[in-house]
């Protein structure tokens, strides 16, 4: 694959996690697909472990369509031809959200 299918940006969307951290969403791109993610931080800022907090984290991200996979990465995997800014606006609140319900979770 050629440097021109293949690709890598970070983004800041908008959103602050409570500690006023902006919201990275990493975005990459593998010919016609796309990955959007938060490299896990919202679960590692959260300090989250375990399949409780996976759990908690799987419903935040179902009611936006995102996933979250075991290590705690909220994330969507797309094709060309999507709203990738409109995207990330919205996978960047959704981290924000997992963060928020995870601290609430362990406080």
């Amino acid at each position: 694959m050629s440097d021109a299918e293949a690709s890598e940006t970070i983004v800041e969307p908008g959103p602050e996690y409570g500690d006023g951290e902006v919201v990275r969403i990493r975005i990459r791109k593998r010919g016609r697909r796309i990955d959007l993610d938060d490299d896990g931080l919202a679960w590692r800022k959260a300090g989250a472990s375990g399949s409780a907090a996976l759990e908690a984290a799987e419903r935040v991200v179902a009611e936006e369509g995102f996933n979250v996979n075991r290590r705690g990465v909220v994330f969507m995997p797309v094709v060309e031809g999507r709203d990738i800014d409109e995207l990330a606006q919205r996978l960047a609140a959704t981290s924000v959200d997992v963060y928020a319900e995870l601290l609430e979770l362990s406080g």
